[in-house]
């Protein structure tokens, strides 16, 4: 794994670690009796060496591990702290600080530790350092503190103010919105330049917010092979994990957002996919299960699949639990196979034979569907019998500025993520026939707008279609539908804010913007319209 990345965190968490190292050590000299400053020195000594370990900075380790040593026989009451020991382990502290720079540095850490560990060791037995058999690689030795005071190009910021600049972001673009209608309508040059200028800072201001934001989903899965471990637990099963794409970064937000739903799916592959070693065997497969969890980027969505090499779903017993919830005979009968996928996320729904501590109370995918909803994005699902399951999961790698696509249904106004578009096509009415498009050789289906959200539609000829990523909704090798509208407007970066109580469950709008007039306009949720005119 590249450790370069997190060099940064490293620098961040080790100078944290340090200033309240000095902070306590100089508490301490003035009062040695204080036992809970002695505990908080022992555990930033600790982390500083598990850290250190962990990126290969073995002599930071190492200075740290003897700190350690001295503050555990301190905390004991082994040993009573006395001013040789003090000087010792600041002396220590100072040198490193100077290691932490060379790694800030990127210059080597041949350095030679030993005769400032025994100097900490002479302080304890009273005597003095041996001398030094030979000249150290390099020297760390602490400088006096006369010299000028220097930031960490690294600083710490809590994620509500990120919070907070893109709340001021979205009023900027609100503002600016307005601006370029009133500019619409100016003669002046220097106007229009003015708003030019204004809105491509604005632009800049957000995307490097947005940066500041992303964090790779490898921060996320980390903590997943413990959680595949204690699932595994007693079970009879063994499962391994791997990766792949886990380099692709996503707001933070999003990645907060993923973390239950990502718990819920591997527990679901854990629990109901995956079978003992026995049943593999007997089976013809390896003892030991897989599950992959694989991204890569659609356009600039994430897509992240996890898939098992279980018993996939049964969808006899789907069937009946369907039906034990409610759903007719004849409809489970008629139901093409990737409907009857879904309905694994209908709440109350399991096919667990008995309850675990693990799953089968019948929560679990419903959660995970509206929450990957929750976060404008959309979840399919894959399954072959005796060969395991695919968890599909397309989402959005940002949040709040959209640039989407102004359409006409009728009189009203919609709004349309550019993130989802294909391609825009003018087309006859003729050339729409049995609610299907061709395009390219692949018939597409058409979703008439007007109709589904009961707007009477203008009289012309032609017809507008929308080409749009449908995701995973319509199954595997179907990712095209066509949106039918009226008419298509100008492209836009749009503050969409999320919908709040009463409008909340409003069905097919996902957010909502002001624009420049000052109308509030819906975002569409694509997902959810392709969904329903699919029947799903």
């Amino acid at each position: 794994m590249d450790i370069s990345k997190y060099k940064g965190i490293y620098l961040q968490e080790a100078r944290t670690h340090l200033a309240e190292i000095e902070s306590g050590l100089l508490s301490l000299e003035k009062d040695p009796s204080q036992k809970d400053v002695l505990d908080a020195l022992f555990r930033h000594y600790h982390s500083i060496k598990g850290m250190s370990a962990s990126m290969g900075y073995t002599p930071v380790m190492r200075l740290a591990h003897a700190e350690e040593d001295l503050l555990d026989k301190l905390r004991s009451g082994k040993l009573s702290l006395n001013s040789s020991m003090a000087t010792a382990l600041l002396k220590c502290l100072d040198a490193l600080r100077e290691l932490t720079d060379r790694v800030e540095r990127d210059e080597p850490l041949d350095v030679e530790i030993t005769p400032l560990i025994d100097e900490l060791t002479a302080s304890v037995v009273g005597g003095s350092a041996p001398a030094a058999t030979q000249p150290p690689a390099a020297s760390v030795a602490p400088q006096p503190k006369t010299e000028a005071l220097r930031l960490s190009e690294v600083m710490k910021v809590e994620g509500s103010v990120f919070d907070d600049l893109l709340a001021t972001v979205g009023d900027l673009f609100m503002a600016l919105s307005s601006f370029k209608a009133l500019s619409h309508s100016s003669r002046s040059i220097e106007i229009k330049e003015g708003v030019h200028v204004l809105g491509k800072s604005i632009s800049t201001i957000h995307k490097n917010i947005l940066s500041a934001r992303m964090l790779p989903l490898e921060d996320l899965i980390a903590g997943l092979p413990r959680v595949v471990r204690d699932l595994t637990s007693g079970s009879g099963k063994e499962v391994s994990l791997t990766s792949e794409g886990m380099d692709i970064s996503l707001d933070r937000a999003i990645l907060e957002g993923l973390a239950s739903p990502l718990v819920h799916i591997i527990r679901n592959a854990v629990d109901h996919g995956i079978e003992s070693a026995q049943e593999r065997v007997e089976c013809g497969k390896l003892s030991v299960g897989a599950i992959k969890i694989k991204a890569y980027t659609r356009r600039d969505r994430a897509v992240i699949e996890i898939s098992d090499d279980g018993r996939g779903i049964n969808r006899e017993r789907l069937r009946k639990k369907a039906a034990e919830r409610g759903l007719s005979a004849e409809r489970l009968a008629s139901m093409p196979d990737r409907e009857l996928l879904k309905l694994v996320c209908m709440p109350g729904l399991s096919t667990a034979d008995k309850v675990t501590g693990t799953s089968g109370r019948g929560v679990g995918m419903d959660v995970v569907k509206d929450s990957v909803e929750a976060l404008g994005g959309a979840l399919g699902i894959e399954s072959a019998e005796g060969k395991g399951t695919k968890i599909i999961m397309e989402l959005p790698r940002t949040t709040s500025i959209t640039k989407v696509l102004i359409v006409s249904i009728g009189p009203e106004q919609f709004l349309l993520p550019i993130s989802k578009i294909e391609r825009v096509i003018e087309t006859g009415k003729d050339d729409i026939g049995g609610g299907v498009f061709s395009f390219e050789g692949v018939q597409v289906p058409v979703v008439p707008l007007a109709e589904l959200f009961g707007i009477a539609e203008k009289a012309r000829p032609g017809a507008t279609l929308i080409l749009v990523d449908a995701g995973p909704i319509l199954g595997a090798g179907q990712h095209l539908a066509a949106l039918k509208v009226d008419d298509f407007g100008d492209e836009i970066d749009a503050y969409v804010k999320p919908l709040l109580p009463p409008i909340s469950k409003l069905w097919g709008a996902t957010g909502l913007t002001i624009m420049g007039d000052g109308r509030p306009v819906f975002l569409l949720d694509v997902q959810q319209i392709i969904s329903k005119a699919a029947g799903a």
